[in-house]
């Protein structure tokens, strides 16, 4: 069972095999996302000789049939997948479990062990939607109606800053993670808090979740029952 998770690509090592349409949104995605990307293919798209004159992204010009899978699962952290054939996609799954490596089928989604999903988000909201192979004009359609509905809604970015705000500065005063944990609710859930952040006045915001975390942190006031953080 896949489970959804954000990594850090950063200075990782992605191969991505085939240098169509695919292959070509795959490396831009890794690209954008700071990896360090090489591509193998006998051909490359124009996009993909673009990047490689700008020094983005290696291009190796070799076939699916000359690759050596065991020295790319070794040398990568990722092995994407981006041709039409599935000969070859269980000698990758082989190779990628003895070395440790991840693997992207974009030729097949029951197979594959990354799914790289439609993206979104706003003001540090991010989310991610995947259908896992059943229809990728579904998971763009959903996509597309999670952003409008976030766009939408500016008042969550503000209460995001608050909130941010507030997890800062209780962890600059040292306040214990349990108390922690209740301030979280307790703040977000205070009637005033909720009406400053409505009406874009997060600064004040931030001055009363202080006031609130000192009326507790003080000992004027008990934290009753539990939270979570997010």
């Amino acid at each position: 069972m896949r489970i959804p998770l954000y990594i850090e690509f950063r200075g990782k090592r992605v191969a991505i095999v085939g240098g169509g349409g695919v292959g070509t949104l795959r490396a831009k995605k890794f690209i954008e996302a700071g990896a360090e990307v090489t591509v193998f293919s006998r051909e490359f798209s124009d996009e993909l000789l673009e990047l490689f004159r700008n020094g983005k992204v290696e291009l190796v010009k070799s076939s699916i049939e000359e690759l050596d899978f065991d020295k790319l699962a070794s040398d990568f952290n990722l092995i994407v997948i981006a041709v039409g054939t599935k000969d070859f996609n269980n000698k990758v799954i082989e190779a990628a479990v003895k070395h440790k490596a991840m693997v992207n089928l974009a030729n097949d989604a029951k197979m594959t062990e990354v799914v790289v999903p439609f993206e979104g988000g706003k003001s540090g909201i991010r989310f991610a939607v995947t259908t896992e192979g059943k229809s990728g004009v579904v998971a763009r359609k959903v996509r597309d109606m999670f952003q409008r509905a976030l766009d939408e809604e500016e008042e969550l970015i503000y209460f995001l800053d608050a909130m941010d705000y507030l997890k800062s500065y209780m962890k600059s005063k040292g306040v214990p993670v349990n108390l922690r944990m209740k301030l979280y609710s307790i703040v977000s859930t205070d009637d005033r808090f909720i009406e400053l952040v409505k009406r874009e006045r997060v600064d004040e915001a931030r001055k009363l979740a202080e006031e609130i975390v000192e009326e507790y942190v003080s000992g004027r006031k008990k934290a009753e029952g539990g939270g979570i953080e997010f």
